[in-house]
Order: C-alpha cells, then sequence, then structure tokens
C-alpha cells in the first residue's frame, strides 16, 4: 500500500507551521492587553522594569553557574563536542521572560497603583499563624509541582509538542536554556501569578518571594550540564529535582518529567528506568511471541 495523503483538516491545523506565528501572536497579544489594565502607565512601566530585572537577573546567575560548571562539578554527558548555542538559549530566555514580565506586571501594577491585591506583608493581613502560613506555602508547592509535571506531559502530546520542541534541540543545556521556552509554553508556566489580582487569594509576599527565587535557582541548576555531590545530596532526599535527573530529559525526552520534583515521575512510573523496564518488556512478549509462532 502507498502512504495515505494526510487530510485537508490535518494540513490545515499542521502546529509544526503554525506554532512559530501562534508564539509570536501572543508576544504582541500580552503586551497590547496591558492597555486594558486599570492603570496602564503603572502596566508599561512594571513591564519594563520587570524585564530588564528579570532579564539581568537570570542572565547574571546563568554566567555565574555557567563559568562554575566548566571548571567544577562532575559533566553528565562527558565533554562537549562543540559549543552551546548560547545564543538561541538567551533568545529564548529573553522571550519567556518578557511574557513572565507581562504577566507580572498586572498585580504589580495594581498594587503599584494603590489598588487591591492579594499581596500580604505581615501576618496580620495573612490573617495567620506562621505555622499556617508555612503550611499554607507546602500545600501550594505540592499543588504547583503536580501541575507542572502534567502540563510538562501535555506538551509532549502530539498536538502541543511543537510548542516545546525547540526547547529539546538544547540536547545538552546550559544553565541559558534554564527558561529557553517559548511564549505558549511560558504562558502555561506563570500564568498563576495572575492569581495575586484576585485580593482574597492572599499570597504571603517573604515566603512567596523566597519560593520564586528557590525555583529560579533550581532550574537554572538543572539545566547547567554538571552535577555537584553537595546539592544532589540535598536535593534528592527531600523529593527535589537533581541536574542529573533533568538532564536525562534532555538527551531522553520520553522520560523524566518531572519539574520541581522527580516525585510524580515515580508515581507515574515515567523516570528512565520505568521506561526502561516497559520497553524490554514488550521486547520480551514480542520474542515469546515469535517463538511461538516458530514453533
Amino acid at each position: 500500500m502507498g502512504n495515505i495523503e494526510p487530510s485537508p483538516f490535518r494540513k490545515l491545523i499542521n502546529m509544526h507551521r503554525l506554532a512559530p506565528g501562534i508564539d509570536w501572536a501572543i508576544l504582541v497579544f500580552l503586551f497590547l492587553i496591558g492597555s486594558l489594565h486599570p492603570s496602564p502607565q503603572m502596566f508599561y512601566s512594571s513591564l519594563f522594569i520587570l524585564f530588564f530585572g528579570l532579564m539581568a537577573a537570570v542572565l547574571g546567575i546563568s554566567q555565574l553557574l555557567y563559568s562554575i560548571s566548566k571548571s567544577q562539578g562532575s559533566r553528565i554527558q562527558g565533554e562537549r563536542r562543540k559549543d552551546p548555542p548560547i545564543a538561541r538559549e538567551i533568545f529564548d530566555t529573553s522571550r519567556s521572560m518578557f511574557v513572565a514580565a507581562c504577566l507580572a506586571a498586572w498585580p504589580i501594577g495594581l498594587y503599584r497603583a494603590g489598588l487591591p491585591t492579594g499581596y500580604a506583608w505581615t501576618l496580620q493581613e495573612m490573617g495567620l499563624t506562621w505555622w499556617m502560613v508555612v503550611l499554607e506555602m507546602y500545600a501550594g508547592i505540592i499543588m504547583i509541582d503536580a501541575y507542572s509535571y502534567w502540563k510538562h506531559r501535555i506538551l509532549h502530546t502530539k498536538l502541543l509538542f511543537p510548542f516545546h520542541k525547540n526547547h529539546h534541540s538544547f540536547k545538552d543545556p546550559t544553565p541559558f536554556a534554564g527558561f529557553a521556552v517559548g511564549p505558549f509554553e511560558a504562558v502555561l508556566t506563570f500564568w498563576p501569578v495572575l492569581i495575586i489580582c484576585y485580593p482574597p487569594a492572599k499570597h504571603f509576599v517573604p515566603l512567596y518571594m523566597t519560593a520564586i527565587v528557590a525555583f529560579v535557582l533550581l532550574n537554572l541548576y538543572l539545566h547547567c550540564g554538571v552535577t555537584f555531590k553537595w546539592i544532589e545530596k540535598i536535593t534528592l532526599p527531600i523529593g527535589l529535582n537533581s541536574s542529573g535527573w533533568h538532564n536525562v530529559h534532555h538527551s531522553d525526552v520520553v522520560s523524566n518529567y518531572g519539574e520541581l520534583s522527580y516525585i510524580w515521575d515515580k508515581i507515574c512510573k515515567t523516570s528512565r528506568e520505568d521506561v526502561a523496564d516497559r520497553k524490554q518488556a514488550v521486547s520480551d512478549e514480542a520474542q515469546a511471541d515469535l517463538i511461538v509462532e516458530q514453533m
């Protein structure tokens, strides 16, 4: 039989062709929609402050970690055979940071304009005790971890992978690739910041900002291409992801989807070991069937 031609409908919705245009359209939309902010001036000034601040912080930390990783730590994939595509990593990171800035400018713009938000600077504003705030933050981290895992799994479906595939072009990433994702994926990653626009959704700023900084540092470490034993001894026992664990996902696309932790990979059996076991089981079953047919 000859090859079956794809239907006109499938050609029409070819995501591999549409994804780049959709990504750029998202950037334009996020920028223009700021004109509907209750205080457009505060929105756009916050946007540019956030964008340049995020870029300076992320690129600065990435450069520091990259410099350290070239002389220290254990290389995961062996010595690099060619220079990493840092320029492309920085370009994609700049787009995702622009998305993050556009989204964060909504609650921050409201706050700067003196309008109600969910930001709370004191326990009195939270209406909770210290242990209750910590418990609430811990519950939030568990929810975000679950969301991040399933978001990542969905991005690996046939329909949405075109929005994620560019991140996998960095097969042996550097810290500059930590946030090198397209605008569509960046929206899926950073949209929860908009919840702060709802005043009853209180966020205790000291812990909230600490969690964000920790997430940024962890994500940059996950993409540094090396492991540091003292860091792995801290992260792995408490369920957090590690550079060694996540690097597998860049070299072996169909396993190790966890972003904050590896727990969901263990629960859903999507670790490299689980995937290898399933492949071996299928191979053994196929061989058994072949032997039966030959008898």
